[in-house]
């Protein structure tokens, strides 16, 4: 018997839930199945629900929700490999669950969890705040917290967050210490890639993979956004960020970031305020996670 734990934000993302219940009795039939549905009702709920049913001896613990609600469920899960990673992507991004191809439609993530698939991926940790996909600081991190205040969600509403930071952001000057180097730059933002995109297709670090135990870093020089955004956004869309003149790329197991000026830092996509300096450490093959038998691309 399979003990599975769902566990639900029901305000997250654009898409209702309701029918996860049916479809749920549907596919995982007692006594081959032994499921749970938990509906979360504050934040902080769902990594405290995980806890618990890896304390059951839960085989799965499912994030049902969007980056912020697979983050608190996979924090949860961060080290115990024993526990798999189920994910029913309904947020506006869906960052890891698009970069393990689990599918969007709920019945086929549903399929992927039945099935059972799993494999390892690294994590990182930000001043003991957890990523799976993406963290950094500089523009995208100060998006994410206007986007967080604005109230509509969605990829539309995302676009107007960027749209209007965008004329008015000023770069800031950071320190960077790498595995093997040490940078000081002025920089409109620096992500740290544990997986290739923020979410929604927007390759921001093309060449990172969950599997090899390294951050793919992605620096972005000043530039003039009127003549070169719309290059970049392009770019993102097909993989070829990393080649644009204004970018650097370099990987490494742990980084350190100084500014007297850092502001925001976010976490797959969840904004944060954070004190220089910032240490960003590799958590190698530490969390497992289900994803298709048939996925096209690397992990």
């Amino acid at each position: 018997m399979r003990r599975i734990d769902f566990i639900v934000n029901p305000i997250s993302g654009t898409h209702g839930k309701g029918e996860l219940p049916a479809l749920v009795a549907k596919m995982f039939p007692y006594p081959r199945f032994d499921v749970r549905i938990h509906i979360t009702t504050r934040a902080g709920q769902g990594f405290q629900i995980a806890k618990e049913a890896i304390d059951r001896n839960s085989d799965t613990i499912v994030a049902v929700g969007g980056d912020g609600t697979v983050n608190e469920i996979a924090s949860a899960l961060a080290g115990c490999t024993r526990v798999k990673l189920g994910i029913i992507p309904m947020g506006s991004g869906n960052g890891l669950a698009l970069h393990a191809e689990i599918p969007l439609v709920m019945e086929e993530a549903l399929e992927v969890i039945k099935n059972g698939h799993s494999e390892l991926i690294d994590y990182g940790d930000v001043n003991g705040h957890l990523f799976f996909t993406t963290a950094g600081t500089g523009f995208d991190a100060d998006v994410g917290e206007h986007f967080s205040k604005m109230g509509m969600r969605g990829p539309i509403t995302y676009g107007r967050a960027i749209v209007e930071k965008a004329f008015h952001y000023q770069p800031r000057t950071y320190t960077i210490y790498t595995d093997h180097k040490v940078i000081k730059q002025e920089a409109f933002m620096i992500t740290v890639g544990n997986a290739a995109q923020w979410g929604n297709h927007f390759y921001v670090a093309p060449g990172a993979s969950q599997q090899d135990g390294l951050f793919n870093v992605t620096i972005v020089k000043p530039f003039l956004v009127l003549l070169n955004a719309p290059v970049m956004a392009i770019q993102l869309i097909s993989r070829q960020f990393d080649q644009n003149r204004h970018v650097e790329t370099f990987e490494t197991r742990h980084l350190r970031i100084e500014s007297e000026e850092l502001g925001y830092f976010h976490v797959d996509g969840e904004p944060i305020k954070l004190e220089s300096p910032v240490e960003i450490t590799m958590h190698a093959a530490s969390l497992r996670i289900l994803v298709p038998l048939n996925r096209q691309g690397r992990l």
